[in-house]
């Protein structure tokens, strides 16, 4: 008969099995980090995304909203977390491509820090100007910009965000001056673009698509190197006269670095599925998002072309955000 010592042994041997961990994950609620405030376009997507995985893997998915530093914050959480699969980053530009080329003193990279486990979605950078604003294309605007500079202005949801290097961008290869005007979201620089207080936006598309419907701004251009099969109507900003523009925002998930490759792998199998149900894939479209699952090695490769998108006119310019 088994002494009560080898019982316990063999209950503790199975506990601390790495492998036998993974056959039982997930094991408790996974906890997704959503490095900003609640109710923008990423924390409503995640919410959706968040749900799907939950009836997916029998197990709660709940987003936790981790504010500031442009993403920062949240990010580290996860960089620190047990790489047990049970503690994700909800990743986006800021978090992923921007902050690690242009915050001085960061202490993570996405790439050695984080696992990639699966793009969700994307969506493409809108160049949008207020309705009332005397330009119709990006041709104008540069003509305008070059007649007048510094005088037009953009805004942004704050320094460092997408939107303000989607702008900068713009100005460093279009060869014009438009003076950015940050704010702390995009709510108030949306608002202040439909009152007239600024003029343009270079922002991610769920957050102005509502307004762009209703013909409270005027969309000229989106960001992505194709046209967007959302806004089909609009040219690429670089097919407009900008050449080698590209800016879009994305979502994906990524779990801390040394997370067993299986946990990883099932994850993103998860996350597939869930992306491509019909239902969810048409309230992601209809919020201004392109569902996009991905495998970790394609969502890696992702990152790196973003990294470097953000690292080339970084380079090119000097441009800095410190």
């Amino acid at each position: 008969m088994p002494t009560r010592r080898t019982i316990l042994s063999a209950l503790t041997a199975t506990i601390a099995s790495p492998a036998l961990a993974q056959d039982v994950w997930p094991s408790r609620p996974i906890r997704v980090i959503v490095p900003f405030t609640p109710g923008g376009g990423t924390d409503i997507m995640m919410r959706l995304v968040a749900q799907g995985l939950s009836n997916r893997l029998s197990q709660q998915v709940v987003v936790d909203n981790v504010a500031g530093a442009g993403g920062t914050i949240g990010a580290m959480q996860v960089v620190n977390a047990q790489p047990d699969g049970h503690t994700l980053l909800c990743g986006t530009p800021g978090s992923i491509a921007v902050n690690p080329v242009m915050q001085a003193g960061i202490r993570y990279h996405p790439l050695r820090d984080l696992a990639p486990v699966a793009q969700l979605t994307d969506s493409p950078i809108v160049l949008v100007t207020n309705k009332d604003f005397p330009v119709d294309s990006v041709a104008a605007l540069i003509a305008m910009a070059k007649a007048q500079p510094g005088v037009i202005n953009f805004g942004s949801a704050g320094p460092g965000s997408v939107a303000h290097l989607s702008g900068e961008m713009f100005c460093a290869l279009a060869g014009v001056q438009i003076t950015h005007v940050p704010y702390r979201g995009t709510s108030q620089s949306l608002l202040d673009l439909r009152a007239g207080r600024i003029q343009l936006l270079f922002e991610n598309l769920p957050p102005v698509m509502e307004a762009i419907s209703l013909g409270h701004v005027k969309a000229l251009a989106v960001g992505t190197p194709q046209r967007s099969d959302l806004l089909p109507q609009l040219p690429t900003i670089a097919e407009a006269g900008v050449p080698g523009y590209v800016s879009s925002s994305y979502m994906g998930l990524l779990a801390p670095a040394r997370t067993p490759p299986d946990i990883v792998r099932r994850l993103s199998e998860a996350c597939a599925a869930v992306v491509q149900d019909a239902d969810l894939a048409a309230r992601l479209r209809g919020l201004g998002a392109t569902p996009t699952p991905t495998t970790p090695d394609a969502f890696r490769g992702f990152i790196g072309e973003r990294i470097a998108d953000v690292t080339k006119p970084v380079e090119a310019t000097g441009l800095s955000f410190n």
